[in-house]
């Protein structure tokens, strides 16, 4: 601002000095010059509201009165400028111009009148009334000085007297602002009145010089002469502007007091002005006798309200003085006063009880320091001294010695009044102090509590970044932080919080502010850059003076979340389980029909090759997508085993050559299988399948070389296990690992490596199969199979399968498969899906067998009850609408003992095997089939003993 300023007061003088210099005193030079000294007075009113808007108590007053002042000094100078450019000539001496003139000093003098005592703000009914007085007094002077004396006198006379009245109102008002600057006890006041005091010195001298040059010379405005108007009023502009509230302003007004001299001064006016107006009005001469005597009772009548106004304050104050008496006497806390020398003036009924004082009385007189801890009274002659300079007030605790000798703890307050007297309040705090060691002494025993349970206890601030208050010590041992470290950044403790989880953290934060529990689990980055999964609990209570802060627990539930992951991966398989196999048992279906018609229409005579070939393709995609559909099957448990006891370190040799054969010159392969391997139950094509399945996996992980490892081990699973491997029976076991040095493996891959159709591998080099039909067949077989891999450190896959106290069981001579022929017997075929029955059908048939089709179990049942003739084979799909193969099975051989049964399905659904292990004594025929094992199975079991049941 003051840079700004600088440039516009530079750019008015500029311009002044240029009119006088090129335009002088013509029309124009006078308009310009005119112009400018306006503007001068403008920015000068405007920096002094400014100023006023910053100003608080008189000081806004102050400001607002002295811009009035200078804006009615440039309203009057445009009227003015009226005269000299449209009339020619200069204001006359009895000219009103002359008196809006004078006017300005009239809101100057009422800066002088203002009543530095109260030191308000506020316009008051009493500012108007001497507002009245002294604008009466002023428009009185001006008359009887000036313009009734004028038509009498001579031009230069008048021009003489004009001046002497001018000077004589300028230096009045300047001998008033250096009374009001001795009597200022306020240094922002005083600061104001010197200022004011030195603008309307030099705004004297230049309208003095200004005016005297004018009255000799009589020339027009346009002279350098017009800078002794408007540099005063850039002067009042700078002062405005570069003025500020002093810090201090509002603590001093406390500090006034009022003086003889002071009050003298206030009420002048109330005496001075009415007198001024009756010693004028009585010079007036008889013409006058309306004005003067109407003017005169308003002086009057403004004299009267002020005496009432000032009465009725007085009485008010005087009932306010009272009443804060009795209130101070009755008050709960103690309320002292001393005086200038140090002696208690005042004391309440409660202060003379908190110091074992009879009554207030006997403690009048006495002096301060004998009532206060000898140890306090330095304290207050430092500090508290310092304070009530600066601010005006102290306050804290202190230590005061009662009357029996004791000494008790007090909460003061200390704040300086006027005259030098200092008011004391004091409350009594033993009791709160001794509640406030009973409580520390019970949170010593919460701490002690708390800090042996194996959780982080804390209290803190609501809201995610409130201010920590206390954790327990465990905050090392279950993040790595210690204590201080934690409580340092605690307003940024969600810096430790993955950003994932920030959005529970800010919902429970929410519902804490809503006075509900606070309850989330969210993952926490160790000190040592491990992830653990915590859990938080708290509840919103009152803490300290009713200030909210929540009370928690932290408890580490990292094993229970690993448990839970596994439990919930466990349930995902199973799903995605389920999900396999329906599809499995339809896609079956469709690959039974492509199957059989391929193989049909290639046993037609006369086929052409080109024909031939493209069958021939169709029947190898069938059988590659058989292929997919078993492993299907086998990761969803649904596939028929056919378990034996076995000797795993057999398998695991017997395969070592043809695995070393799959392995390159860069892979080293060793196999360990441990002594006395217990025996386990299992497929063994399966087992065979699944050491298969993880040495090529294995192998793929290696592109660049490395060293892959099978071994066999005897192991025992405990309850320890168990307890961190959800599933998990503890019991014997043989392990199988099958160990590689290759790339490793992420833990979100690994959370995925069992599921069907997931592979890391590139597009086309594998069918995501391989280690969720290992994952099933090991499930299957009633084991369990766990990953550990680390990128960049390898992988290794462990199986355990159960081991039992069983033999192995040998091998059966191998029986000879003769061709199967035709037959003439009676096959009940129960099928729902239409396409496979009439194949089954079709093929059967053609074999000379007598086939009666049946789409529901419903129908094959009223078949079977009205057929007489004997029914040699029943065979049906397992999984039918309604009634199931199996049932369906036992109602029929309940009518026909003699009718032997063949099952079919893509999938059991454990209707024929309990685990994917067929029952004893039963024909399956797993879907897909061909016509040729379709009818070679139909007749082994036609040639078989009767098995009904």
């Amino acid at each position: 601002m003051s840079r700004k300023l600088l440039i516009l007061a530079a750019t008015i003088v500029g311009a002044h000095l240029a009119q006088a210099v090129f335009l002088g005193v013509s029309p124009t030079g006078t308009l310009v010059a005119n112009l400018l000294e306006v503007s001068a007075s403008v920015l000068a009113a405007l920096t002094c509201v400014g100023a006023s808007r910053r100003a608080q108590g008189m000081a806004r007053p102050f400001w607002t009165l002295a811009g009035c002042g200078m804006a009615v000094w440039g309203v009057a100078n445009l009227g003015w400028m009226y005269y000299e450019l449209v009339l020619h000539t200069q204001p006359a001496a009895g000219s009103p111009l002359q008196f809006v003139f004078s006017l300005h000093a009239v809101f100057f003098a009422m800066v002088l009148f203002l009543d530095q005592e109260k030191d308000s703000a506020r316009f008051e009914p009493e500012f108007l009334l001497d507002f009245t007085q002294i604008a009466i007094a002023f428009f009185f002077v001006f008359l009887g000085l000036y313009y009734v004396p004028s038509p009498h006198l001579l031009q230069q006379s008048v021009a003489t007297r004009q001046l002497w009245m001018e000077f004589g109102e300028e230096f009045t008002l300047i001998a008033l602002a250096c009374i009001q600057i001795a009597r200022a006890r306020a240094p922002h006041i005083r600061n104001l009145y010197v200022g004011f005091a030195l603008y309307y010195s030099v705004f004297s001298a230049g309208s003095a010089l200004s005016e005297y040059h004018q009255s000799v010379q009589r020339t027009p405005t346009g002279t350098l002469f017009d800078l002794c108007w408007t540099l005063p009023f850039l002067w009042g502009a700078f002062w405005a502007a570069r003025w500020q509230p002093s810090a201090a302003s509002h603590a001093a007004r406390s500090l006034g007091r009022k003086t003889l001299s002071g009050v003298v001064l206030t009420n002048a006016i109330f005496v001075l002005a009415p007198l001024i107006v009756l010693v004028q009005v009585a010079q007036f001469p008889s013409e006058w006798r309306i004005l003067r005597f109407s003017l005169l009772g308003v002086s009057i009548l403004c004299f009267a309200v002020r005496v009432g106004i000032s009465g009725y304050r007085e009485a008010k104050t005087a009932e306010t003085v009272r009443r804060q008496a009795l209130a101070m006497d009755s008050a709960a806390d103690g309320i002292s006063i001393v005086g200038e020398n140090g002696e208690h003036i005042y004391v309440n009924a409660a202060f003379a009880r908190m110091m074992g004082h009879e009554s207030p009385e006997s403690m009048l007189g006495v002096n301060w320091r004998k009532i206060y801890d000898a140890r306090d009274i330095e304290l207050l002659q430092d500090a508290v001294r310092k304070s009530l300079v600066a601010e005006g007030k102290w306050s804290g605790q202190i230590s005061l010695w009662r009357r029996d000798g004791t000494a008790i703890p007090v909460e003061m307050a200390i704040t300086t009044l006027a005259n030098g007297v200092t008011a004391c309040i004091g409350h009594d705090i033993s009791a709160r102090k001794e509640a406030e060691q009973a409580r520390v002494d019970a949170e010593n025993k919460y701490r002690t509590l708390v800090e042996q349970v194996a959780a982080i206890s804390y209290i803190a601030e609501l809201g995610i970044h409130g201010q920590w208050l206390y954790v327990s010590p465990q905050i090392e041992a279950i993040t790595g932080y210690s204590q201080d470290e934690w409580l340092a950044s605690s307003r940024d403790w969600t810096r430790h919080i993955p950003q994932e989880d920030h959005s529970v953290i800010e919902a429970a934060e929410a519902a804490s502010l809503r006075g509900e529990r606070f309850q989330a689990e969210y993952r926490i980055v160790r000190r040592d850059g491990a992830v653990i999964w915590v859990s938080d609990t708290a509840v919103v209570v009152s803490g300290s003076y009713s200030h909210p802060v929540m009370e928690g627990i932290i408890v580490d539930i990292t094993d229970r979340k690993l448990l839970e992951n596994q439990l919930q991966q466990s349930r995902r398989m199973e799903a995605v389980g389920r999900l396999a196999g329906g599809i499995a048992h339809d896609f079956n279906n469709l690959l039974t029909i492509i199957k059989g018609y391929a193989e049909l229409a290639l046993q037609r005579t006369g086929i052409q090759q080109e024909l031939r070939a493209d069958v021939q393709q169709i029947e190898n995609a069938a059988e590659r997508a058989s292929m997919l559909i078993r492993q299907l099957l086998a990761f969803s448990r649904r596939q028929v085993l056919q378990p034996k006891v076995l000797d795993l370190n057999a398998i695991v040799l017997g395969l070592d050559k043809l695995l070393a054969r799959l392995m390159g010159e860069h892979i080293e392969m060793l196999t360990r299988c441990g002594p006395d391997v217990g025996h386990v139950r299992a497929d063994p094509a399966q087992i065979e399948q699944v050491i298969m399945n993880l040495v090529v996996n294995a192998r793929d992980a290696m592109p660049k070389g490395g060293r892959l490892t099978v071994e066999t081990v005897n192991v025992e699973l405990d309850s320890t296990y168990a307890r961190d491997h959800v599933s998990v029976k503890p019991g014997p076991y043989v392990m199988l690992a099958v160990s590689d040095s290759g790339t490793g493996m992420s833990p979100e891959t690994v959370a995925h490596i069992f599921e069907p159709f997931y592979t890391t591998k590139e597009s086309g080099q594998g069918t995501g199969l391989g280690l969720s039909t290992v994952y099933g067949i090991v499930k299957q077989s009633g084991g369990y199979i766990w990953v550990y891999s680390e990128p960049g450190k390898g992988t290794t896959f462990k199986v355990y399968l159960p081991r039992v106290a069983e033999q192995v069981e040998t091998k059966p001579d191998p029986v000879e498969i003769r061709a199967a022929g035709k037959g003439s017997e009676t096959i009940l075929l129960v099928e729902d899906e239409e396409a496979v029955r009439e194949l089954a059908s079709r093929i059967l048939s053609a074999k000379g067998y007598s086939v009666v089709a049946a789409k529901s179990t419903k129908e094959a049942e009223q078949y079977s009850e009205k057929y007489g003739g004997k029914i040699h084979l029943l065979l049906t799909d397992i999984i039918m609408p309604g009634t199931s193969g199996r049932e369906l099975a036992r109602r029929i051989t309940a009518r026909h003992p003699r009718t032997r049964v063949l099952y079919m399905s893509g999938y059991t659904d454990n209707v024929l095997a309990q685990g994917g292990v067929l029952e004893a004594g039963l024909s399956f025929l797993q879907k897909p089939f061909t016509p040729g094992a379709l009818v070679q199975k139909v007749r082994d079991v036609l040639d078989s003993s009767v098995h009904a049941k």
